[in-house]
C-alpha cells in the first residue's frame, strides 16, 4: 500500500497535469496563487509534490525483467530521385514556408546546388511500447513517421537532398495528449552547413495538415541540405573532395529535431528527434573500401547510432512532463533507440558506435564495465560532436552534455573480452535535478545497454589500426583539423571579439541579461567575417550546453587555459576539434574561434537544455545581412 507521502505526490502530479489541461495563463496562476512571479508552482500540498518529495514525482512504473529485449535499430529511411514522387504538395519549388506559415522564402541555393535525392518524414502521434513488461500501446509519442527515434538518412557530400516535412499531427486546437507539446513543428539539421530559410529557425514552425492556412493548406515544409563542405564559396571544388568547400570541415553524425519556439523541450521529450548521417570519400561507410585515403570505419551493420534519452512516466505509463519545473527535466528510466533497458548483439569485431544526447536535461558519462562493474574497458573516440577528431584517441568513458554526439569504436574482438561475453554501457555520472551534473563520478553507473557478444561470421575488413591493444594513447589520423594551430593564431589574433554570459535572471534565463527576442539582432557578423566569442557560465549551480548554428567552433581557451593538440579530456570531454556543442559547466568559461561563410541569413545560439532554451537563453544572430521573404 502506497505511503501518505507517496499518496500525496500522486495527487499533486495528477492536479499539475490538470493544471496543464486547463490550458491557464501565467497571470491566471499568479491570480489564483498558483504560481510564484518567479515561474514555480507555489508550495503546497495537494499541488507541489517537491514540498514533500525530493526530486517531485512518482517513480516510473517498475521494470521487472531489464535487458530481455533486442535495442531496436534505426531503419534507414528510402529515398527517390524523381521530384513527382511525393506523396502531396506536388514536386518541390525553390521557395519554402517561414515565419510560422505566414510568409515564404527563397530556396537560396536550389539552383546553385539543385536536389538530386528526395526523402519524406512525417510527424504522427502514435501509441508504442517502452518495454516488455508495459502494455502494449501504452505510452504517447510524436515521432518522425511515428517512430522515436525517427529514421535513419544516410546522405552523402555532393548529392543534395531535399527533405519534405509534413505535419499530420492532431489539430493545435485539440488539447495534446498528455496535456504537453504543441502540434506545430520546427525541423532543425543539427549542425549542418544549410541556407537559414531550411534550418529549423525556432519561429519557421509550421502548422499541421488539420489546421490549413492559405500559404500550407497542405501542412509541410522543405528544407534543402546542399551536403556540401563549409567554405565551399571560398575553397571551390578541390580536386579529389566529394564536394565543393574544404573537405576538412566535413559532418558525420547529425540529427534533426524539433525546435519550435518556446516548446522545443516538450515536442523533444516527446519524441521528435531523429538520425542523419553524412559520407565522403574520406568516411565513406565501406569498410571494404581500400582506396587510399578511405578510413574504412565499421559500416552498415556495424556502424550503429543510438539514441539515449530518460523519461518520466505515471501510473498509467503515460509520459509525465512537468511544465512547471524551469530548471530541466529528468526521467528515471532510461532508453536507448526508443527501449527501456534494452540488451545489444553483437558479433566479436570492431563496430562504430555513434552515441547521441538529444536531452532535454540529463547529461551523460558512457563508460564499458563487465557485469561486475569492476573493470572499465576502453575504446577508440574517433569523433566530437559528429565531426571526425585529427587522430583516433584510447579513452575509458566519454561525457556527453545535452545534444553532444560521440563517435565511438569498440573491438569486441580484442584479447580483453576473450574470457567474457557480456558487457554493460554505463552513465557514470551522477545528477540530480535539472541544473546539471554533480560532478561526481559514480564507479559503476547505471546500466543502459547490456551487450550480449556472439563469435565473429566471417572476417573484419574495418580498419586494424582501430583495434584496442596495449598501444598508445593516440591513434590513426582521421582528418586534420582545417587550420593549424599556427593558422589559427593568425587568424585569431585579427579577431573580431564578443562575449555572452549565460546566467538565471528574472525567474527565467537570459543571454548578457536579456531574454530571447526574435526581432532583435544580438550579433551581426558579415559574410566571410571571423570572430572569438567568449562564453560564459553566470553560476549560480548550473550547466549550459551552448550551441550555435550553421558554423562549427573550434574551442581556444577553457578556465583561461589554452586547448592544444596535448590537451586530454577536459571533465569526460575532447575539446581539440571541432565543435559544435560547447559545455559549460558551472562558473566556466570557454572561448571558441568562428568563421561566418557562403550564405547570409538569421540564425540562433542557445543553451541546449532545451528547458533553459525555452524560458528563453537564446540570442539571434544574422550573418551579413538577412534576405527580405518574399
Amino acid at each position: 500500500m502506497p505511503s501518505w507521502k507517496e499518496r500525496l505526490a500522486l495527487t499533486a502530479q495528477r492536479n499539475r497535469q490538470e493544471i496543464v489541461k486547463a490550458n491557464l495563463s501565467r497571470r491566471d496562476m499568479v491570480r489564483m496563487g498558483l504560481l510564484t512571479a518567479g515561474g514555480a508552482l507555489v508550495l503546497k500540498q495537494g499541488l507541489s509534490s517537491r514540498a514533500f518529495a525530493d526530486g517531485g514525482s512518482l517513480p516510473s512504473p517498475p521494470i521487472q525483467n531489464p535487458f530481455t529485449h533486442e535495442m531496436p535499430r534505426l531503419p534507414v529511411l528510402t529515398g527517390f530521385t524523381d521530384p513527382n514522387q511525393f506523396i502531396r504538395g506536388g514536386p518541390p519549388i525553390a521557395y519554402t514556408v517561414i515565419d510560422g506559415a505566414t510568409k515564404t522564402h527563397k530556396q537560396q541555393l536550389f539552383t546553385t546546388f539543385p536536389p538530386t535525392k528526395f526523402y519524406e518524414l512525417s510527424m504522427q502521434e502514435n501509441y508504442v511500447q517502452l518495454h516488455p513488461d508495459y502494455p502494449e500501446k501504452s505510452t504517447v509519442v510524436w515521432g518522425f513517421n511515428g517512430q522515436v527515434p525517427g529514421p535513419l538518412i544516410r546522405a552523402n557530400y555532393g548529392e543534395s537532398t531535399l527533405v519534405r516535412y509534413y505535419n499530420d499531427l492532431p489539430s493545435v486546437k485539440t488539447p495534446a495528449v498528455d496535456g504537453f507539446g504543441i502540434a506545430e513543428i520546427s525541423t532543425h539539421l543539427h549542425n549542418a552547413h544549410t541556407p537559414f530559410e531550411s534550418d529549423g529557425n525556432p519561429v519557421d514552425f509550421i502548422n499541421s495538415i488539420n489546421d490549413p492556412t492559405p500559404l500550407n493548406k497542405y501542412g509541410f515544409k522543405d528544407n534543402h541540405y546542399p551536403n556540401v563542405y563549409a567554405g565551399y564559396t571560398t575553397f571551390g571544388q578541390i580536386a579529389g573532395a566529394s564536394a565543393p568547400g574544404n573537405p576538412n570541415e566535413a559532418l558525420g553524425s547529425l540529427w534533426y529535431h524539433d525546435h519550435h519556439l518556446d516548446f522545443t523541450a516538450q515536442n523533444v521529450y516527446k519524441g521528435m528527434f531523429g538520425c542523419y548521417t553524412l559520407f565522403d570519400n574520406v568516411d565513406n561507410n565501406d569498410e571494404n573500401d581500400t582506396t587510399p585515403g578511405a578510413l574504412k570505419l565499421p559500416s552498415d551493420d556495424f556502424d550503429i547510432p543510438i539514441f539515449f534519452n530518460d523519461f518520466l512516466l505515471n501510473q498509467n505509463h503515460r509520459l509525465v512532463f512537468d511544465l512547471f519545473n524551469l530548471d530541466g527535466i529528468l526521467g528515471d528510466r532510461f532508453a536507448a533507440n526508443g527501449a527501456i533497458q534494452p540488451m545489444l548483439t553483437v558479433q566479436k569485431r570492431r563496430y562504430r558506435l555513434r552515441l547521441y544526447n538529444p536531452g532535454p536535461s540529463r547529461w551523460y558519462q558512457f563508460a564499458l564495465t563487465d557485469l561486475t562493474g569492476k573493470t572499465l574497458f576502453p575504446f577508440w573516440q574517433i569523433s566530437s560532436d559528429g565531426n571526425l577528431l585529427p587522430n583516433a584517441v584510447k579513452v575509458n568513458s566519454v561525457r556527453l552534455s545535452v545534444a553532444e554526439r560521440v563517435d565511438i569504436v569498440v573491438d569486441f574482438g580484442s584479447p580483453l573480452f576473450d574470457s567474457i561475453n557480456q558487457l554493460y554501457l554505463v552513465n557514470q555520472l551522477e545528477q540530480v535535478n535539472g541544473r546539471g551534473p554533480t560532478g561526481k563520478v559514480l564507479n559503476f553507473g547505471t546500466p543502459i545497454i547490456k551487450i550480449f557478444m556472439q563469435p565473429l561470421a566471417g572476417t573484419d575488413p574495418s580498419n586494424s589500426g582501430l583495434a584496442i591493444t596495449a598501444g598508445p594513447q593516440v591513434g590513426i589520423p582521421l582528418r586534420p583539423l582545417p587550420d593549424t594551430d599556427a593558422q589559427l593564431a593568425a587568424a585569431v589574433a585579427k579577431a573580431k571579439t564578443r562575449t555572452f554570459r549565460f546566467e538565471r535572471g528574472n525567474g527565467a534565463w537570459q543571454v548578457n541579461g536579456k531574454f530571447f527576442d526574435e526581432d532583435v539582432i544580438n550579433a551581426n557578423p558579415g559574410l566571410d567575417a571571423e570572430e572569438v566569442w567568449i562564453l560564459q557560465n553566470g553560476g549560480g549551480g548550473w550547466s549550459h550546453p551552448i550551441h550555435a548554428h550553421f558554423e562549427e567552433a573550434r574551442p581556444l581557451t577553457h578556465n583561461g587555459v589554452p586547448i592544444t593538440s596535448n590537451t586530454g579530456q577536459i571533465n569526460g570531454t575532447t575539446l581539440y576539434a571541432r565543435r559544435d556543442v560547447i559545455p559549460l559547466e558551472d562558473s566556466s568559461e570557454t572561448t571558441v574561434f568562428l568563421r561566418f561563410r557562403d550564405l547570409q541569413g538569421r540564425y540562433v545560439m542557445h543553451c541546449h537544455n532545451v528547458v533553459h532554451e525555452d524560458h528563453a537563453m537564446m540570442i539571434r544572430f544574422d550573418i551579413g545581412t538577412t534576405p527580405p521573404p518574399v
